[in-house]
């Protein structure tokens, strides 16, 4: 597990089970409806209530618990585990072992007793076959049950409060008094409110909300619409400014984006209106039983249809994403080639912006005739 990475699967997967994080514990589930945990005594102490927990009692699910062995180092219990999924394998097949791969080098590195060691001992073993499940488990969760969406509608909420009472305010304040403040200092304004929500008299547990990342302020006619984007120290441009902000809301995500246009030339204001008729057109077009593709697709023929396929050259490689308790499931994004097909309970962020739109000669507002717009 790595711990560095609060949307690492492992850790996704902990807190969808069990609603906390259990560091250094090994979890198999095997095709026999067995699941065996490998951890310290107090981790399997307080796995134990899986026993009687409601949905399990009821079930054929067997769990069972191993305590960590310091004497030898787990060769014992990483014997069991082994031979426990090689029993019913044809005589001269290896054992397919499910992995998370991105997470596997990590693991290793921080040289923890159980889980690093179970990896070494799996990458020695002559018998196995090791599988990155990766796909398939975010697959699983991209469907979500009742209670998640519930925290995804909270974490939404959240993240529009914040919007509304804490960002807005705050830059209406910083043009009317054409206050220097930088991208990165508004950025770290808005980011405190999480640490304390009665900021704008927000009455949530602070243990319970969380920003997805750092926020992103841009303005100045430079701007990057991915979410991996930093806010930076150049002042603020009373032009075009943009703005997201990632929450988490009891460990589920939502985005949020907005574009404020400051006395914007008619032919940015165009397409601005151009751009949102694009996000309504790709809206509709998420249906369970379509396919992810069809939402760039719907992006594209908007675009054709209101005579400015000029801008498609302008969309991003995607234009949004599967979201939930992991915050980007990257095999679930709304590119141009995903198969992948819409199910009922799935939660997106969708997410249309361009990008290095030219402007005309009369509406130029921003340096190196460029502009940026986006929509989520």
């Amino acid at each position: 597990m790595n711990e560095d990475d609060m949307y690492a699967k492992s850790l996704v997967l902990h807190n969808y089970l069990f609603g906390v994080e259990l560091t250094d514990t090994v979890m198999l589930l095997t095709e026999h409806e067995t699941v065996y945990f490998l951890s310290s005594k107090k981790k399997i102490e307080f796995l134990e209530q899986l026993k009687g927990a409601p949905g399990v009692e009821d079930t054929d699910l067997v769990v069972k618990f191993l305590t960590r062995n310091k004497e030898d180092s787990n060769q014992e219990n990483f014997d069991m585990l082994l031979e426990t999924i090689e029993k019913d394998m044809p005589v001269g097949e290896k054992v397919k072992v499910g992995i998370f791969q991105k997470e596997w080098a990590a693991n290793t590195e921080a040289g923890t007793a159980n889980v690093s060691n179970w990896q070494k001992f799996l990458e020695e073993s002559e018998n196995t076959e090791l599988v990155d499940v990766a796909l398939g488990f975010g697959l699983m969760l991209a469907v979500k049950e009742d209670g998640e969406l519930d925290l995804i509608k909270k974490s939404s909420v959240l993240g529009n409060k914040i919007l509304k009472h804490g960002f807005v305010p705050r830059l209406e304040e910083i043009i009317d008094k054409e206050e220097g403040v930088s991208h990165e200092a508004l950025a770290e304004e808005v980011e405190e409110i999480f640490g304390d929500p009665t900021k704008i008299k927000l009455n949530v547990p602070p243990d319970h909300v969380q920003s997805a990342y750092f926020p992103i302020v841009q303005s100045g006619g430079d701007y990057d619409l991915r979410v991996s984007a930093l806010s930076n120290q150049n002042k603020m441009k009373f032009d075009i400014i943009t703005f997201s902000l990632g929450s988490r809301y009891q460990s589920y995500c939502s985005n949020i984006a907005r574009t404020f246009l400051v006395d914007p030339p008619k032919g940015v204001s165009d397409t601005y209106e151009t751009l949102i008729a694009v996000y309504d057109a790709c809206l509709a077009a998420m249906i369970p039983g379509k396919p992810l593709k069809s939402v760039y697709a719907a992006a594209v023929k908007k675009l054709k249809a209101e005579d400015r396929e000029d801008l498609v050259e302008c969309l991003p490689k995607n234009l949004g994403f599967s979201i939930g308790s992991y915050f980007r499931e990257g095999n679930l994004t709304l590119s141009q080639k995903n198969n992948v097909t819409f199910k009922p309970g799935m939660a997106f962020n969708l997410c249309v912006g361009l990008s290095g739109v030219k402007l005309g000669k009369s509406d130029k507002a921003a340096a190196n005739d460029k502009s940026a717009v986006s929509s989520k």
